[in-house]
């Protein structure tokens, strides 16, 4: 997998040197972050992909460029990206977020690498991130295949519009499982003909990390079994896809044969649209799942439930809004606090992004893959680190039972300048069958985003975030990020 990964990276960087100047473009940044507490604030760190480091202070250099193969969107076209980002300072590292080569034709894509993606109906641009795919973690490797956005039926003449995706992914280098396996896919349906003013959509997103082999089994253990192997045949491949329970229990581990053949989640999502000739406002709901409880909508309202406005038409004032995005964040139903097995399911403690095999849980490179606000015992405070909860004790994951608010604004400055406000307060609850009496634990995290383009120098940008941790839950920050950015056509 690694080579297949630096084959692309290798193949993007040779085309994008050999590439024509208007089908090429670049990018260069530089800058640095440093913070009042040794901890980097949540709001430099979230949702970057898995690129900015726990610690600070630190500078860093990003590169990348993408370039596109033939012109003709009626033809095949290779578009190929990548991205390096390096870190130098009390944590050094370098990572590779972006290292992709897309085949596109028409309507269609398929792609092998590495790419920043969003999955789920929502504001793509303010949301706290997506339930069950945010953004927040280094993107996985992946082979992909499916449309480019929402394809029409033809033979409903616009009426039905659908996304559709489906991916084979490896978690490389998991702490308790290696070479494990990720399966993806969702499908999304708009209802609607394009000139509506209302749309009506709904989807689901289904997850699984499966297969691979326990790095430390248990002798005489049913939870690893000797041989430390999960299912990972073709055969088992299958019972993913379906979720199914394994054909043989007394083969697998004692999780697969109560539960389902690997660690299953997602979301069932629904949105709805209304554009004028003004704005367009989108009122939306992910919905949680990780068994049958959450298909059956026993754990609701668990998900993400938001809404947002965007300006269509232009302003004249020399300061205005132009986006805003209000979300509230609620994992805690997990289908109540009682653990019964019920044909073969688990009803309650749901315990989201939790697995008892990949001790790790729902993260990849020690970032959650779904919403930031449910953390990893490394990024609360040093006194929660080690709190109990769940009947598994020694679970990555500390924190899943929490609700937040998210509100998020953008805007421009004359023509040269935006900016962006971020505020978000949490209550943390840690995870379920917890009892102690000090939770919740509350949290508020801000961020204050500005950027300036130089008109005179082309394509040279500052960018400049402050951000803040006040609560008890992370410690008591304030932290800024200051860079320089030069892109454009091959500059």
């Amino acid at each position: 997998m690694r080579l297949l990964l630096y084959t692309s990276l290798l193949l993007s960087l040779s085309t994008l040197c050999v590439a024509q100047e208007d089908t090429t473009r670049l990018f260069v940044e530089a800058g640095g972050v440093a913070a009042t507490s040794q901890r980097t604030p949540f709001w430099l760190r979230a949702n970057q992909f898995g690129t900015v480091p726990l610690e600070n202070p630190f500078v860093f250099v990003k590169a990348g460029g993408q370039t596109l193969i033939g012109k003709n969107p009626r033809k095949p076209q290779l578009h190929l990206q990548t991205e390096i980002v390096a870190n130098a300072g009390r944590t050094s590292l370098v990572v590779l977020p972006v290292a992709a080569a897309t085949f596109r034709y028409r309507r269609f894509e398929a792609y092998v690498g590495r790419r920043k993606e969003f999955f789920g109906l929502g504001d793509t641009l303010l949301t706290s991130g997506s339930y069950a795919w945010s953004g927040n973690a280094l993107p996985l490797p992946k082979v992909q295949v499916g449309t480019r956005g929402f394809v029409p039926l033809g033979f409903t003449k616009g009426l039905f519009a659908v996304h559709a995706m489906m991916a084979h992914g490896w978690f490389i280098n998991a702490d308790s499982v290696k070479n494990s396996f990720l399966h993806q896919k969702a499908v999304y349906i708009r209802f609607g003909k394009p000139t509506w003013k209302v749309h009506f959509y709904g989807g689901v997103h289904h997850l699984a990390q499966w297969g691979g082999q326990w790095r430390n089994p248990v002798k005489g253990s049913n939870q690893t079994l000797e041989n430390g192997k999960l299912p990972s045949s073709f055969s088992d491949f299958l019972s993913v896809f379906r979720a199914a329970e394994p054909t043989n229990p007394d083969a697998v581990s004692i999780m697969d044969a109560l539960n389902r053949t690997g660690n299953h989640l997602g979301s069932i999502d629904f949105a709805i649209t209304y554009t004028s000739p003004k704005a367009k406002w989108s009122l939306y709901h992910q919905h949680a799942y990780e068994d049958k409880s959450g298909v059956f909508f026993v754990n609701f309202p668990d998900g993400l439930t938001g809404i947002s406005w965007h300006s269509i038409k232009q302003s004249k004032r020399s300061i205005h809004i132009t986006r805003v995005t209000a979300e509230f964040l609620s994992t805690m139903n997990q289908s109540g606090f009682t653990i019964q097995i019920n044909k073969r399911r688990f009803d309650g403690a749901d315990d989201y992004f939790v697995n008892y095999q990949y001790t790790e849980g729902w993260s990849y490179k020690q970032r959650i893959i779904g919403t930031p606000f449910v953390t990893l015992r490394a990024d609360a405070r040093p006194e929660w680190q080690n709190v109990k909860g769940g009947t598994y004790q020694k679970a990555e994951i500390s924190n899943n039972r929490v609700q937040a608010l998210h509100l998020s604004i953008y805007g421009k400055i004359h023509a040269t300048t935006s900016f962006g406000l971020k505020i978000s307060p949490s209550w943390n609850h840690g995870r379920p069958i917890f009892t102690d009496y000090i939770f919740p634990i509350t949290q508020l995290s801000t961020a204050l985003e500005i950027n300036h383009l130089f008109v005179k120098s082309k394509g040279l940008s500052l960018h400049t975030l402050l951000a803040s941790d006040m609560g008890k839950w992370l410690p008591n920050n304030f932290g800024f990020l200051i860079s320089l950015k030069k892109q454009g056509i091959g500059f």
